[in-house]
């Protein structure tokens, strides 16, 4: 079964992110959110538009949703789905407008992560095992493209396409599988954001004409506290100072603003904070009195878009925020849920 862990503690969902251009004139928005809801035996892959749900699949296995993006009306939305006749096996998927795509056969654990769509190209990133370690690829309209060997693990989570140049987004372990080395891929060339010797990881890219954003964090130390951090162009900006610990999810870029979500947390078992920078300035979307993470966010004019999760007692609650005001989606009949990924559109 797909973890409650990998879910709701974000070991990596993430995480496509909509980067819109400034608009002078107010707008009506559609907000779409994807994510997956507990029926008390499996997760549903789920999304809403303007909080109401649709859901992708009919519970009888668990499937998860992260992440999303509208193109010409259609929606399209990446996840996995559990493959009961292969021992309970991942099968990396994506569905448009509802109608599901298989991205891999079930043979291997295989995850979709991002998703982006250029003309009538599709475009998944994620990753597979290889029954001993996992390898960053991609597919293009269901045609996987391997980034790694497969010697070490590695995960790919992130997606955009310019023209004709892809760029991927995620981790690749260092010799030995000891620490993860940051990096993204242009056209299948690796560009390593850190060094390897502490360890690392990127779970968002935008790329706005030659300029290349990439959020993610790096431990202060092998085995430490991790810094939120985002690079631009390779160069690294620290959002946290290492005294917490940090993660940066996703990434949007505005004109000339970036903004930069995730979560802190100031000390051991304390229940941390989603929050959001823009511009390295902080802004808390979580008072800290319950867990609360924030895995995607979107611009769209004025507004900021944040997707994730709070506690709710003993369960967590998906909800999204709009410029700092929480929105709670439809979550009737299910006891658990999380939203991991967010797409605003006109």
């Amino acid at each position: 079964m797909i973890s409650i862990v990998r879910i709701f503690l974000l070991s990596g969902i993430v995480l496509f992110v909509n980067s819109c251009k400034k608009h002078d004139v107010a707008t009506a928005q559609n907000i779409y959110v994807a994510g997956s809801q507990w029926n008390g035996t499996n997760y549903v892959a789920s999304f809403w538009k303007n909080g109401v749900v649709t859901h992708l699949s009919d519970g009888t296995r668990s499937t998860v949703a992260n992440s999303i993006v509208v193109n010409g009306g259609d929606v399209y939305v990446a996840g996995e789905e559990e493959y009961i006749a292969f021992n309970n096996i991942s099968v990396a998927k994506y569905w448009k407008n509802g109608i599901a795509t298989n991205l891999s056969d079930g043979t291997k654990q295989a995850y979709a992560k991002s998703i982006f769509v250029n003309g009538n190209d599709v475009y998944v990133a994620g990753y597979e095992d290889n029954y001993v370690y996992s390898r960053a690829k991609y597919w293009k309209n269901g045609v996987d493209v391997t980034l790694t060997d497969g010697t070490r693990n590695a995960h790919a989570y992130s997606i955009v396409v310019v023209g004709n140049d892809v760029y991927v987004a995620g981790w690749e372990n260092t010799v030995g599988n000891y620490q993860g080395v940051a990096k993204y891929w242009k056209n299948g060339v690796a560009v390593n954001l850190t060094d390897g010797i502490k360890d690392s990881r990127a779970f968002s890219i935008v790329v706005i004409g030659s300029e290349v954003y990439v959020a993610g964090y790096e431990s202060i130390s092998p085995y430490s506290r991790r810094i939120a951090k985002y690079w631009k162009n390779g160069i690294a900006t620290n959002l946290t100072d290492g005294t917490t610990d940090a993660v940066a999810n996703s990434i949007a870029v505005n004109g000339n603003e970036i903004f930069v979500t995730g979560y802190e947390i100031d000390q051991m078992f304390s229940p941390g904070v989603a929050k959001y920078w823009r511009n390295g300035m902080v802004n808390n979307l979580s008072d800290g009195s319950k867990i609360a993470r924030a895995n995607a966010i979107a611009v769209f004019g004025n507004d900021v878009f944040v997707a994730g999760q709070e506690s709710n007692g003993s369960t967590f609650m998906a909800k999204y925020w709009k410029n700092g005001g929480a929105i709670i989606p439809d979550n009737t009949g299910f006891s658990t849920s999380n939203a991991s990924s967010v797409f605003v559109t006109q």
